[in-house]
């Protein structure tokens, strides 16, 4: 029950610089020192959770506990890569919607984890809760640029 709630907290958190990066910007504050622009802010903070994410579905395949047809190695590079290259060579504007794609084809992935009994029904919910948080924050910064 403890690992439950504290991987809800840290999952919820976790959201918090999307969500500042989305919503400080149409206050007027574009800028944070020394974090630097809010939107390229966002930007690199949704790489680093994306790789994190691609590394939690590594690591369940490895673990072999997963027995579905998704080879979750070459998917989680896959995703991995395409958002490092939108990262690096695209503007703001494609690496966030890049991003926010997958963000929810990770999401995709989780569910059909959840559907072969990897995941619990708690972790999907927490997970689809933040994706949406992440998501919304990352088509909000989409917007107002």
């Amino acid at each position: 029950m403890q690992e439950r709630k504290l991987y809800t907290l840290l999952t919820l958190a976790g959201t918090l610089p999307f969500i500042a990066c989305a919503v400080l910007p149409l206050l007027g504050i574009d800028l944070i020192s020394p974090l630097g622009n809010l939107h390229a802010v966002a930007k690199s903070y949704g790489l680093a959770i994306i790789c994190f994410l691609s590394g939690a579905h590594w690591g369940t395949y490895l673990s072999g506990r997963f027995a579905g047809s998704l080879n979750l190695f070459a998917i989680s590079n896959a995703i991995f890569l395409t958002v490092w290259f939108a990262f690096i060579g695209a503007n703001l504007a494609w690496a966030i919607a890049v991003q926010a794609s997958a963000f929810l084809l990770l999401l995709v992935i989780d569910y059909r984890l959840r559907e072969g009994g990897t995941i619990s029904a708690h972790y999907f919910r927490i997970r689809v809760v933040a994706t949406v948080i992440a998501v919304v924050a990352l088509l909000i910064i989409l917007l107002s640029q």
